[in-house]
């Protein structure tokens, strides 16, 4: 764990409990067999980022891809690591986490099981969902039984990005969408094979409501829901600047983000329920990530920004309203990145441990001009503020997040915000110096007339 690595940079309270212990299995597959569908390009880069930012917080990590030859030179190391996106592998992981959770519950510790999916999904002609492997489909019910009701964790979370997704969690013709906090939520994952307390310990978050499909972006390298849910949970969905990022936030979040995009078939309508047993529980927490560098935009004014990695591919990005509460972003799997706002870039190179503040950074004129262009148009032109933030979780029903106080992490050597003083202390300042350097200049007069007296 690297808790211990943390705990040098968060001002925290000594008593504060332990994390959970976390298992992680990601898998992505480009694939589209058994069916005719065309190859998708970016699922083995969707599961690589988003098994780099959760590893570092996990007992332990599980990625199941397989790279195609930009994405092993992209991410080094990775295709060693990773393992066959089967059914067969993925039993085997399954089954081996088992075994570690109930260690880990042995031990007296709480834990957590997530599942994340990025690639190829589909119905049967029976109306249940599906998601392609590489040696078959992996039903709903297969979802249910080896991931959701098997396993021992006292929490799981599921996130798909994939077409027709809602499925997986939804029979075919109910699309009642969002889903009251409320014992009726028993009902989402409803079938004969899954009881009431696996539900109830189980978070979905998915990234459609109907059938629509999934759509990539070359200009994101990546799915726009497992883009947008990268964002989220490295810290662009904390809305209350606690380090705690909960299903209500990253819901909100991704609706927000995705809510102006000019094609009607991009839009995103966000699925999510938090644990009935733990609506609080965060996806991410940055109090506990593992991460140790970070970028922390400390001021109220309206802020949008896109954060780039060493390869130029967008890593995450946000845009907030006015009044906002810090925002804390974890940097994760990059030795340098690029931030943009408007059109002006500043280059971050976070070589030490600690907080990099934006006002910390030098920002020139970008080389060229980044417009968003096709079914990318109007994404994050919306900006997230608290207005906008309670009459989504208004209308979806969800708990609002707890508020835990700020998250206050120390600052990196040359990373802390250069000094202001505000205006009024300014010119407080200021008189008060005028009004010394005026008595002091009085007094020599009064000493040199004396002076001259004498002689």
């Amino acid at each position: 764990m690297y808790v211990g690595a943390l705990l040098t940079l968060m001002i925290a309270s000594a008593s504060a409990p332990d994390p959970p212990a976390r298992f992680v299995v990601v898998v992505g597959y480009n694939g589209g067999a058994p069916d005719p569908r065309p190859p998708l390009s970016y699922s083995d880069d969707d599961a690589a980022q988003l098994f780099q930012l959760l590893s570092p917080s996990s007992e332990r990590a599980y990625l199941l891809a397989t790279f195609d030859k930009d994405s092993a030179r992209r991410f080094p190391g990775l295709p060693e690591v990773a393992q066959p996106p089967t059914r067969e592998a993925l039993a085997h992981v399954l089954g081996e986490i088992s075994w570690l959770v109930r260690a880990q519950k042995k031990a007296g510790r709480k834990t957590e099981l997530v599942f994340a999916f990025a690639g190829h999904g589909d119905v049967n002609d029976g109306g249940e969902g599906f998601l392609v492997l590489a040696d078959g489909p992996f039903s709903r019910g297969d979802l249910e039984l080896q991931v959701i009701e098997a396993s021992p964790a006292d929490t799981n979370h599921v996130w798909i990005d994939a077409c027709s997704s809602y499925f997986m969690v939804r029979a075919r013709g109910d699309e009642s969408g969002a889903v009251a906090l409320s014992p009726k939520i028993l009902d989402v994952l409803a079938s004969d094979n899954l009881s009431a307390a696996a539900r109830a310990r189980t978070g979905v978050l998915v990234s459609t409501s109907s059938a629509a499909e999934v759509h990539e972006s070359s200009e994101l390298t990546s799915g726009v829901f497992s883009f947008l849910l990268r964002s989220a949970l490295a810290g662009a969905a904390d809305t209350n600047g606690d380090g705690r990022i909960e299903y209500a936030e990253s819901a909100t979040f991704i609706a927000a983000a995705s809510a102006d995009l000019a094609d009607p078939r991009a839009r995103l309508a966000v699925h999510a329920e938090a644990p009935l047993s733990a609506p609080h529980v965060p996806m991410s927490d940055l109090n506990t990530s593992g991460a140790t560098r970070f970028l922390r935009v400390d001021s109220s004014a309206p802020v949008r920004l896109l954060v780039m990695d060493e390869h130029g591919i967008p890593y995450a990005e946000l845009h907030r309203g006015i009044g906002h509460r810090p925002i804390l972003l974890a940097l994760a799997g990059s030795t340098f990145y690029v931030v943009r706002s408007q059109q002006k870039e500043a280059v971050l190179v976070p070589r030490a441990a600690g907080a990099y503040a934006l006002s910390s950074l030098t920002f020139e004129d970008a080389p060229f001009v980044r417009r968003r262009g096709g079914h990318l148009y109007g994404l994050f032109e919306r900006s997230l503020t608290d207005d906008l933030a309670a009459g989504f979780l208004a209308s979806s029903q969800m708990v609002p997040p707890l508020d835990t106080g700020d998250l206050v992490p120390q600052w990196a050597p040359a990373g802390e915000p250069p000094l202001r003083l505000p205006l009024d202390v300014l010119g407080v300042t200021t008189l008060g110096t005028a009004a010394l350097t005026a008595a002091g200049a009085g007094f020599a007069v009064v000493m040199n007339q004396t002076a001259f007296a004498q002689l």
